[in-house]
């Protein structure tokens, strides 16, 4: 059980450091040497503490403070892939796309209200305020339409389950 809470207190140690150097190169080999266990067994903790990987955590938490600079700066979007170590400007924006639902132009047109601006830097996932916002602001949900046909091609036909 000792155990137990000294890794437990190892792996937020670790969490704090890395939501500090954000900024920084963050290597897991580096991590790892920094915690004192070896790359496969903090990885391993890591993932137990909570339950994602140590560099999906990582990715997560740089493109969730670049959102708060696209609300908040004027700083190009190159800029902020140099700022938070992003191989490119392409790689930074396909992590951005897959991991917050939108591009980072996207993202900084959208406007957030006083209140959610404020909520910005402590929110755990911040395009949940986007979401929030996009949903206060709409007055009549959008109608769902049937995709688009391309001539020559059959409609698509839904089928009814016939168990009842």
């Amino acid at each position: 059980m000792q155990e137990r809470k000294y890794n437990e207190g190892v792996i937020l140690a670790v969490t704090e450091w890395i939501v500090e150097n954000l900024d920084q190169r963050l290597s897991i080999d580096d991590i790892a040497q920094k915690s004192g266990y070896s790359k496969w067994y903090l990885q391993k903790l890591f993932a137990r503490c909570h339950n994602e990987t140590l560099a999906r955590f990582i990715r997560k938490k740089k493109l969730a403070a670049s959102v708060v600079e696209l609300k908040n700066s004027e700083a190009t979007i190159i800029s902020l892939a140099v700022k938070y170590h992003f191989e490119s400007q392409q790689s930074f924006t396909r992590s951005f796309k897959q991991m917050m639902g939108c591009t980072p132009l996207a993202c900084r047109k959208k406007q957030l209200s006083g209140e959610r601006q404020q909520q910005l830097t402590e929110c755990e996932d911040p395009c949940v305020l986007c979401r929030l916002e996009s949903v206060a602001n709409s007055k009549v949900m959008p109608e769902i339409l049937p995709p688009p046909m391309r001539s020559g091609q059959f409609p698509v036909r839904r089928i009814d389950c016939v168990m009842q």
